[in-house]
């Protein structure tokens, strides 16, 4: 790969971070975010009061699945093919830099626009919860807040994967969108196959769930980052249907915190290989 030069990584994140911080989509979504932190606080909490940080992360974790990895492709679908597509590129790789160098300022610079989206979107609205509440599980709330950017960094490097894949803009809009219902529906696919073979939701919690279940999480960055949510607050117990069952020991916090580190830095390194290769 040669030696990087931080200098031009550096100059190409600042782009991509001034070029769309201004998203309009982006900025609806963090003021939804804000929104929704201090409403589901509100109607969690007592007597007109708002809920603890623990309560309103645990209620705020389906909430984030979709808005997280929404603003992530969003920003990430067409940040290689969008550009092949426009022309741009050619005058970019006219400068001293290289293609390895453009893919991770690129990365840096929408992941900081991410980062920026989720602490105006969940660091204020949780401040002010820990302000207004005893505060006692504001270590957790930050845990929520760290596992929220690490789910919209992996899924940023999941569809930048997908934009350097696609020649075309268009078809990288259609890759994104299969991105983000794969991350929604998959859960829901297992779910139907474990009715279909003679489980029954209200036994369940009774039961418990076979380990095959479980995969869906190692193949399912959103599912993944709901556990490690829950192993953050120290619970273990994963709200189904109408129950609840206990999350298996081989989803430990070092198991789910591996999986996710590889969720983030696989996709990346695939999508620097179709980089490298395509015809700009």
């Amino acid at each position: 790969m040669g030696s990087i030069n931080q200098k031009s990584i550096f100059y190409v994140a600042k782009k991509e971070f001034l070029d769309n911080i201004r998203n309009k989509w982006v900025i609806i979504l963090t003021v939804l975010l804000f929104l929704l932190v201090l409403l589901f606080s509100y109607l969690a909490g007592a007597n007109g009061r708002l809920a603890d940080p623990q309560v309103t992360a645990i209620r705020l974790i389906s909430i984030s699945s979709i808005v997280i990895p929404l603003i992530a492709i969003i920003l990430g679908f067409s940040t290689i093919s969008g550009e092949a597509e426009s022309g741009s590129f050619s005058v970019v790789l006219s400068y001293p830099v290289t293609r390895l160098e453009v893919l991770l300022g690129k990365f840096f610079g929408l992941g900081l626009v991410i980062v920026a989206s989720i602490l105006v979107g969940f660091g204020i609205g949780g401040i002010i919860i820990t302000i207004t509440t005893s505060g006692e599980y504001w270590l957790g709330f930050l845990i929520f807040i760290f596992l929220t950017v690490l789910l919209g960094l992996i899924y940023l490097s999941l569809s930048i994967c997908i934009s350097s894949y696609f020649k075309r803009r268009i078809t990288s809009i259609g890759g994104g969108l299969i991105l983000f219902f794969w991350g929604q529906i998959l859960g829901s696919i297992f779910l139907g196959i474990l009715i279909g073979t003679g489980y029954k939701i209200e036994e369940l919690g009774r039961a418990g769930l076979p380990s095959w279940y479980w995969v869906q999480d190692f193949l399912n960055p959103t599912s993944l980052n709901q556990i490690a949510v829950l192993r953050g607050f120290g619970l273990d117990q994963l709200g189904l249907g109408a129950g609840s069952v206990t999350l298996p020991d081989f989803l430990s916090t070092g198991a789910v915190m591996l999986v996710h580190v590889l969720w983030l830095i696989i996709p990346l390194i695939i999508a620097y290989f179709f980089f490298k290769r395509r015809d700009i």
